[in-house]
């Protein structure tokens, strides 16, 4: 192949991946972190995994490029074929097969990271369901595309014989085809569940668009899987470049498994990200309840047996204002500074006069209010 587009091809592919082993360096010093080495989640594995195929794709696509080429050729190249191109072009022809092998195995393992993180999001909601089948789907399409790679081809060695007797063993139409007919859906599935979620969650419009940049690369990744099948199987533009394509789906479905992960070491790091939007208001009715900040890491706790009563009522028409800055809380248990602004009227009906329950209750008649205001 041309020199000068070998360098290039290079040069794009090696920085492609120079910044996804960045977003994936962070990643996983994000989530050690927060959950040390020992208490990895499934999706952290998936990601290594992914990572190991990811750099055997653009190992293997920089070898097809600085070569000669696969068993992929016109008539005039067959009759031109020499001993030394013979060999090379049968390297090269592996190194197909393993870029194909290593594309799905990278592919599907970011799928299973994004399915991972929905699960924990869709705890609870009716959205699990979907995310349960989409799962499901995933599993087999994984399994339909690795069929259709070792049975498309048969024996299996042709796929790198030079010339290949089956135009299948040189062209994978027919593996792009079915390849292509099982993961696409399956990404729009993906990005079907995530985008309800990301229009109902009530969030600051600086995050909200953080979210919106993360979803729009996974739209590109669905636009370079597509223009990775035209490469393959429009007959006027069959072509090598479709490696780049491929190379830029497995990037930045590289970026958009990893950037989630990455966000709560960002705001560590700069915590006025933080302030940014995070300031979020609630007025309405509360009862004696624990609020869902109790069971959180934070230094506040708002328990009813923090009252010594025996009951407590509101009086009515009151209501609690509440700003909450920093809610995050609720992200693992991390601790994290939070602030509370609380303005409450209580209306005391009875009180014990000790512990041991000997003392009278106040008259029926008798009531207190109460207003506090509580900073923690």
């Amino acid at each position: 192949m041309p020199q000068a587009d070998a360098k290039n091809f290079a040069m794009e592919t090696w920085t492609l991946y120079g910044a996804a082993m960045l977003v994936v360096a962070l990643r996983y010093t994000a989530r050690i972190r927060r959950f040390g080495i020992r208490n990895l989640k499934l999706d952290d594995y998936a990601m290594a995994n992914g990572v190991i195929w990811y750099t055997l794709l653009c190992v293997a696509f920089n070898q097809i490029k600085f070569g000669d080429g696969s068993n992929l050729m016109e008539p005039d190249e067959i009759a031109a074929l020499t001993p030394e191109h013979r060999t090379s072009r049968i390297a090269g022809s592996k190194w197909v097969y393993v870029s194909e092998h290593s594309m799905i195995l990278a592919i599907w393992s970011t799928k299973i990271c994004v399915l991972v993180l929905y699960a924990g999001i869709t705890e609870g909601l009716a959205q699990r369901k979907w995310v349960k089948y989409v799962s499901i789907y995933t599993a087999l399409s994984f399994v339909g595309s690795e069929l259709a790679l070792f049975l498309v081809c048969r024996p299996i060695q042709q796929y790198w014989a030079v010339p290949a007797a089956n135009p299948q063993c040189s062209n994978y139409q027919y593996f792009e085809i079915i390849q292509g007919s099982l993961s696409i859906p399956g990404d729009m599935a993906i990005l079907a569940i995530g985008i309800p979620i990301l229009v109902q969650v009530r969030l600051p419009i600086q995050q909200k668009a953080i979210l919106l940049l993360i979803f729009g690369m996974g739209f590109f990744v669905i636009i370079a899987a597509i223009l990775t099948k035209v490469y393959c199987l429009v007959p006027a533009l069959i072509s090598y470049v479709y490696m780049n394509w491929y190379f830029r789906e497995a990037s930045v479905a590289m970026y958009v498994t990893n950037l989630p992960a990455v966000w709560p070491l960002f705001r560590e790091v700069f915590p006025n990200l933080n302030l940014s939007g995070s300031h979020a208001k609630a007025t309405g009715n509360t009862s004696g309840a624990t609020r869902p900040w109790a069971h959180s890491g934070s230094r506040a706790r708002i328990n009813s047996k923090d009252f010594d009563m025996k009951e407590f009522s509101r009086t009515r028409g009151a209501e609690s204002q509440e700003r909450i800055n920093d809610s995050d809380s609720s992200e693992g248990g991390e601790q994290g500074p939070m602030e509370i602004q609380r303005d409450v009227t209580f209306t005391v009906q009875s009180e014990r006069a000790d512990r041991s329950g000997r003392g009278q209750a106040a008259g029926a008649g008798e009531r207190w209010e109460k207003n506090n205001v509580t900073t923690v």
